[in-house]
């Protein structure tokens, strides 16, 4: 529990309630999920909503906690719709698509400007840097659809 702990504070203070792990997954599930998970004999492959998982040590996020994440954290930076596209091309970010921040360093949730997740990413550099990389792409949602790819 404690990778998906320390990775939730890098984005808020408080702390997401019904966390439960199964194997080396995260899920997010109520009371009611969590006594009935307790009463398989097996221990089942899921129970509630994916959040990630822990890989070689790390936890690796869904889209999902990042969703959450972005309710409540403000650590974001905005980009602008050109940005946005390339983001979700595993791209990474240009200083001159960023159209607001609320973070100069560290882990940011990526917003486009209606405030939507398009994913998370690390701040490598200065904002001011506006034709060089200054964030890193570290997860999009476009993820999910090249991994159906293959």
């Amino acid at each position: 529990m404690k990778q998906i702990e320390e990775f939730i504070k890098n984005f808020a203070e408080s702390k997401i309630n019904g966390i439960a792990k199964i194997k080396s997954s995260y899920f997010l599930a109520d009371k009611e999920l969590l006594e009935i998970k307790e009463k398989i004999k097996d221990e089942p492959f899921s129970a509630g909503l994916f959040l990630g998982e822990s890989k070689n040590g790390k936890f690796a996020p869904s889209a999902n906690i990042l969703d959450m994440l972005s309710k409540i954290s403000d650590r974001k930076i905005f980009v602008n719709k050109k940005t946005e596209w390339l983001f979700l091309c595993k791209r990474d970010i240009f200083g001159k698509g960023i159209v607001k921040s609320n973070a100069e360093k560290g882990l940011v949730l990526v917003q486009n400007e209606r405030d939507e997740n398009l994913g998370y990413g690390e701040i490598v550099d200065d904002f001011s840097k506006k034709d060089r990389v200054v964030v890193k792409n570290l997860l999009d949602r476009g993820n999910f659809l090249r991994r159906e790819r293959k």
